[in-house]
């Protein structure tokens, strides 16, 4: 009999189909749920010791995101694609550089002051090596910013994108590099929310994630060369 690759959800304060959904997201992101491998609600349900329901639920929302497909055998992991990265970060293109405008005119003295707090933070992270605590403030900088936009529709959109390009990053490609650069243009673009036009601010942010953008999709090509 195969070993679960799932270890059972515990009782938290998060609602069951959350707590399923980063399980399930997390086996995806460290390949227990391999790419392209069939996904079968039952089968997860008992490794996860809930019924279908949450399952179901989060495998919806997965779906949505696009971290599952539909196949002719039903659900599957997606799996690397050059396309599927180069649509995935024009899509947060869109709704980060709105985001950013609208942060710029909205936001408050404490709302700059969290993503001030990430961008230095994430910039302190790269130069001394520390790639998780990059990413934790990567994660903080965006989501603040989200936030800050005032826009509530936008700010869940945004947080399912970085939940797509977490995966997309993280498992295919995992060694992106640069993120010293990236951890500067944060700072500038927090900086730049106090005193630049709404426009400019989301002039920057466009070119922060065109710039991470061709870096993932060098960094897919390396990885598929050398295959």
């Amino acid at each position: 009999m195969r070993p679960s690759v799932l270890e059972p959800v515990r009782t938290s304060t998060e609602t069951l189909t959350d707590m399923v959904f980063e399980s399930i997201k997390t086996a995806i992101l460290n390949k227990a749920l391999p790419p392209g491998g069939r996904v079968r609600e039952s089968t997860l349900a008992a490794q996860l010791n809930v019924s279908k329901t949450p399952v179901r639920e989060a495998l919806l929302r997965l779906r949505h995101i696009g971290l599952v497909e539909a196949t002719a055998d039903g659900l599957s992991v997606v799996g690397p694609s050059v396309v599927a990265t180069r649509e995935a970060y024009e899509h947060r293109i869109g709704l980060e550089r709105m985001a950013a405008e609208l942060a710029a005119q909205r936001i408050d003295a404490q709302a700059l002051a969290e993503v001030l707090q990430a961008a230095t933070l994430s910039l302190r992270s790269a130069r001394s090596g520390d790639r998780d605590g990059f990413r934790a403030a990567d994660r903080e900088f965006h989501t603040a910013i989200a936030r800050a936009s005032g826009n509530g529709r936008l700010a869940a959109a945004i947080d399912e994108c970085l939940a797509l390009i977490a995966v997309i990053r993280d498992r295919d490609v995992p060694d992106l590099g640069e993120s010293v650069s990236c951890g500067q243009e944060h700072v500038n673009i927090a900086k730049a929310m106090s005193s630049a036009a709404p426009g400019a601010v989301a002039e920057l942010m466009q070119r922060h994630i065109e710039h991470v953008m061709g870096m993932a999709l060098a960094a897919f090509e390396s990885v598929e060369q050398a295959r």
